[in-house]
């Protein structure tokens, strides 16, 4: 392959067996026209072995000499990439085969520099999994306003576009790069500051063709319960959300953290308190601080992680499920 049309951009770090199931889903593309850029953040020479044992052509390995995050880690894939299409995969994702092909098919139908395609995808937890996403924006809607006032009454995100589906033109990447500051809130910080631009041209294909492995039990810089860092994230990139969409951020993303970790009531009342100064409090946003700030702590005393997981993914099916 002297020129590859999309490269897929993973990064990863001490999941050896993992990050090769999803390049083998990369290299198992219908699309062949594709490489795969595995970098590895920071010194993992049994990642690195494992990579390389694949003896692909088609896989590309940067391994890093020190850790920089997994927001940079990216970037340095994007700026490595050969191709001019850019594919993002968590290293404990996988594709289904047509993924890329049906993607580049929708992107070739868009025009511009500022090109976003992503697809649905199953949010797979053991035995249970959601196809997700059940919707997309509406022309001309803020983007934060369909991630979080469309929430649903359970306080569900359900149009929130996973990494691990994101097809994107490379130049734009190049152009707004992941914020390498940041710990946590990568993907929600590109989006917003991304998908607001002007000339951006979005598409959803609307099949499954993606998995995101969703395990409870598994370590993801996402269910960590420092709220605060959330918190102080959204505070300082207020003008990112609407009003609306900014207080439902808080009833839903730092509420709800905050009250894994034992919520005070001083903390409710701040950030209800926040709502009131900076963004609005309307019937719903106040449903979702009730659910968040005192529903849910109280379920989390009788029921263990995977079985609330299960609950969800049940009401959720239920709630989609079509009429016969």
């Amino acid at each position: 392959m002297d020129q590859p049309l999309v490269s897929a951009v993973i990064p990863t770090r001490f999941r050896p067996d993992l990050v090769c199931r999803a390049v083998r889903s990369v290299l198992a593309q219908t699309h062949e026209q594709i490489e795969a850029v595995v970098v590895v953040d920071g010194p993992d020479p049994l990642t690195v072995e494992a990579l390389r044992a694949l003896q692909s052509p088609r896989v590309r390995v940067i391994a890093l000499e020190e850790n920089v995050g997994g927001s940079e880690a990216r970037n340095i894939g994007v700026r490595e990439a050969r191709g001019e299409w850019i594919a993002l995969l968590d290293d404990d994702d996988e594709w289904y085969p047509e993924k890329i092909e049906k993607q580049l098919n929708a992107a070739r139908r868009l025009s511009g520099a500022r090109i976003v395609v992503t697809c649905q995808y199953y949010d797979r937890q053991g035995d249970s999994q959601l196809l997700r996403p059940r919707k997309f924006p509406r022309p001309g809607q803020r983007i934060s306003d369909f991630l979080y006032s469309d929430a649903s009454l359970l306080g569900a995100i359900e149009g929130f576009p996973q990494t691990s589906t994101w097809f994107i033109s490379r130049g734009f990447l190049l152009e707004v790069p992941f914020c390498k500051e940041l710990k946590r809130n990568q993907d929600t910080d590109w989006v917003l500051r991304a998908l607001d631009m002007p000339g951006v041209q979005m598409a959803l294909v609307p099949e499954p063709l993606s998995i995101f492995y969703n395990e409870v039990k598994r370590s993801r810089i996402t269910q960590t319960l420092d709220w605060q860092d959330t918190y102080a994230w959204a505070m300082r990139n207020r003008e990112m959300f609407t009003p609306r969409a900014f207080s439902s951020f808080l009833a839903i993303m730092c509420l709800n953290h905050a009250s894994r970790a034992g919520i005070q009531w001083k903390t409710l009342a701040s950030l209800l308190g926040d709502c009131r100064r900076h963004g609005v409090l309307t019937p719903k946003i106040l449903w979702l601080f009730l659910l968040n700030g005192l529903v849910y702590p109280k379920l989390r005393q009788f029921l263990s992680p995977e079985r609330r997981k299960t609950m969800l993914y049940m009401a959720s099916n239920w709630r989609k499920r079509p009429a016969e």
